[in-house]
């Protein structure tokens, strides 16, 4: 009886003790996609043609994602944008003509697959154009700054943090027909490109800047491609920094507003200073490149800009500096958290094709980092 009486309360403790744990995406397949863990890191894979990929993502990272109409809500509710959320779906629903074709019709399956307004997701890939609260530092150290003698290209990502925002992110491969196989940090339901790599090497992340932060007057773009796709775009299409470049300046490729896309490949990376149809690049100095939320070229940058963000950082970029490796990329951006806002560290190696994340309850760059071999995913079969 002893025995009963122990397993019984046993029962009606552990559901309690697992309700206060965070909710994850189950693992599961479905056709050819998969979605599984690599020590504790919820990773998705995708294959095939768009429709098919889309379908992939509804089900396994849209439709099995814990509550995420009550992820929008809640986005809504601590951005202060609740009222504003008709205009906002409407204008969502204006910049979709300019989704590249293929990603639009990923969104159209990823909403029928997990019975979502397409609303919500066509929303989720805009909101870096249509809402304010991305903030983000980087750093690249270049093969003469590196204790690897390889490129090192560190991350933080900081963003509202949304109760349940956790609970959300996820890492997907995508391998499209067609296009190169890459990876996204991203959080469910985006399906464009915060931060990611591709399986050349090439890395992308995403700083934001305001139109008003421009020293060059800047009108929105609604005809432009959304910010979070032409990320994508590049990471899809292209292999080196230059190649990248080369995209970015072609019309097709105009966007609907101002940011910096920090980018690095397997021999080195600049900071692309994007306005609605400009680029200015800008390299490292003396072996680093710094980034915060601020344009500094002589063209964009505002007579008044001051970051101290970038102040902290921008002693890395001073003459005779020390080597950065991994743990010294992370230790900078460590003095630069954001507090509960630094949603995600992440350092990437470009030359190995490896991810180091850690994301959480911030500050992110707190939590030990978890090595993931981007480069074996890409080429599985």
């Amino acid at each position: 009886m002893k025995h009963i009486a122990v397993s019984v309360a046993l029962l009606v403790l552990v559901p309690f003790a697992r309700a206060d744990e965070p909710k994850k995406f189950p693992a599961a397949k479905h056709n050819r996609g998969e979605l599984k863990y690599i020590d504790k890191i919820p990773v998705l894979i995708v294959k095939g043609k768009p429709a098919e990929m889309g379908e992939q993502f509804g089900v396994l990272a849209i439709k099995n994602a814990p509550d995420i109409e009550g992820l929008h809500a809640q986005y809504l509710k601590d951005a202060g944008q609740e009222k504003k959320w008709p205009f906002i779906a409407a204008m969502a629903k204006s910049l979709k003509p300019g989704f590249p074709a293929h990603i639009a019709t990923e969104v159209e399956a990823a909403a029928k697959a997990s019975n979502s307004k397409e609303e919500l997701l066509l929303f989720a890939n805009t909101v870096a154009d249509l809402t304010t609260g991305l903030g983000c530092s980087t750093v690249i150290a270049e093969k003469e700054r590196s204790s690897t003698g390889k490129p090192i290209f560190g991350r933080i990502f900081d963003w509202n943090p949304t109760k349940g925002i956790t609970e959300h992110t996820l890492v997907v491969i995508y391998k499209g027909e067609g296009k190169r196989a890459f990876a996204a940090v991203t959080i469910s339901p985006i399906a464009g490109v915060i931060s990611g790599m591709n399986d050349a090497g090439l890395c992308v992340t995403m700083n934001e800047i305001m139109l008003k932060q421009c020293k060059e007057k800047q009108e929105f773009n609604g005809k432009g491609m959304p910010m979070l796709l032409a990320f994508r775009r590049v990471l899809e299409e292209c292999s080196t920094v230059e190649e990248a470049e080369k995209l970015l300046r072609t019309k097709e490729m105009e966007r609907t507003s101002t940011t910096c896309m920090t980018i690095c490949d397997k021999n080195g990376g600049a900071v692309f200073e994007l306005t609605p149809k400009g680029v200015a690049v800008r390299k490292h100095e003396n072996g680093v490149c710094c980034c915060t939320n601020h344009f500094r070229t002589e063209k964009l940058c505002l007579d008044d800009a001051k970051c101290p963000r970038y102040e902290k950082l921008a002693p890395l970029q001073a003459k005779d500096g020390p080597k950065l490796g991994v743990k010294e990329v992370v230790a900078a951006l460590d003095k630069v958290n954001a507090g509960t806002h630094t949603l995600q560290c992440m350092v990437f190696e470009p030359s190995e094709r490896v991810l180091h994340l850690s994301y959480g309850t911030g500050p992110a760059t707190k939590i030990p980092l978890t090595k993931i071999d981007l480069g074996k995913l890409f080429d599985e079969k």
